[in-house]
């Protein structure tokens, strides 16, 4: 099996959002620039994204929607929102670029046989629904990557577990009524979207695969894991999904200016350990994960380092945390 692919590309810092922003150019290149400098790179393979078709976008938003953030990137318009929400003339690109990011790990993990893949992409998506752009998110990258697994790489049943901070609203609605995705997201509870409740289970044939875990501000590892071992193993061992994408979102780290929980970078590579070896008890399951948030530089960039480290672990047996 062939080493952790890490998806990445300098374009991404071209989706300029100012000097303010919490969501900067800079993010996906720290990581980048972390993995380069680790002695993960020893073991992880950097593959270029392409461009996602836009019959994938359109698979989750509306054309009018896709339409919309082309031209309003184009004629210069700053904010696709209220404000949240920055673009500049290259952000419809690189948001296209961020969403092939993420449908090329699929792809590495399902066709080329890497153990495990990762999107550091950006902007991020989680939060982009079917007619709008919401807190920093233009084209919902891990939606996209669901269903280009279905439909292109035949992976029938997709589970999307969202580790994010932030409730991943968008991807739930993609998925709400839909029975072959199941949606797990733990997260800050009343914290922006302002949703995620649990009792949003899904709705139709969806009902039953929608799974929301609201934890309170100050959260730290133990509270994690025990969401882990009492709501999110036992759902996932029923679903039984043919692979497990991941919103890897870093913010829920104790530097993070966005958020009140306490984990550490740490806490990151033992949580990722817990889904490589849920993956593994369901069969080798592939991993592929994509970007979300984190804010602050050092945090985001050293818990990515923590969970790609348990990723290229699941790939390759020994423990790689001496490399970091």
């Amino acid at each position: 099996m062939k080493p952790l692919a890490v998806v990445y590309d300098d374009a991404f810092a071209s989706h300029d959002t100012g000097d303010r922003h919490p969501e900067t150019a800079m993010r996906a290149r720290w990581v980048a620039e972390a993995v380069r400098g680790s002695g993960l790179a020893a073991v992880t393979d950097f593959l270029q994204p392409e461009l996602v078709g836009t019959r994938w976008v359109e698979r989750i938003h509306t054309r009018e929607y896709r339409c919309f953030v082309e031209e309003a990137c184009l004629k210069g318009q700053r904010a696709l929102d209220f404000g949240e929400t920055l673009v500049c003339e290259d952000s419809y690109r690189v948001a296209r670029l961020a969403a092939g990011s993420a449908v090329r790990a699929v792809h590495a993990v399902c066709r080329d046989g890497y153990g495990a893949a990762f999107s550091c992409a950006r902007p991020p998506g989680h939060h982009a629904r079917a007619e709008q752009a919401m807190g920093f998110c233009l084209f919902n990258n891990v939606a996209i990557a669901a269903v280009y697994a279905q439909e292109a790489m035949k992976r029938e049943r997709v589970c999307v577990i969202d580790f994010d901070v932030h409730h991943g609203n968008g991807t739930q609605e993609s998925f709400y009524a839909t029975p072959a995705v199941l949606f797990v997201s733990l997260h800050q509870h009343l914290l922006y979207p302002h949703t995620g409740w649990d009792s949003e289970t899904g709705s139709g044939a969806g009902k039953g695969t929608n799974l929301n875990i609201p934890l309170p501000a100050g959260s730290d590892l133990a509270r994690y894991e025990a969401a882990f071992e009492s709501l999110v193993e036992p759902a996932v061992r029923r679903f039984r999904p043919d692979i497990l994408l991941l919103s890897a979102g870093f913010d829920a780290h104790h530097r993070d200016p966005l958020s009140d929980m306490q984990l550490s970078e740490k806490d990151y590579y033992t949580l990722t350990r817990r889904i490589v070896r849920l993956a593994r008890e369901l069969g080798d399951c592939p991993v592929a994960s994509v970007l979300e948030g984190g804010y602050d530089p050092g945090g985001l960039a050293r818990s990515a380092l923590h969970h790609l480290c348990a990723l290229a672990e699941g790939a390759d047996e020994g423990s790689l945390l001496p490399l970091l």
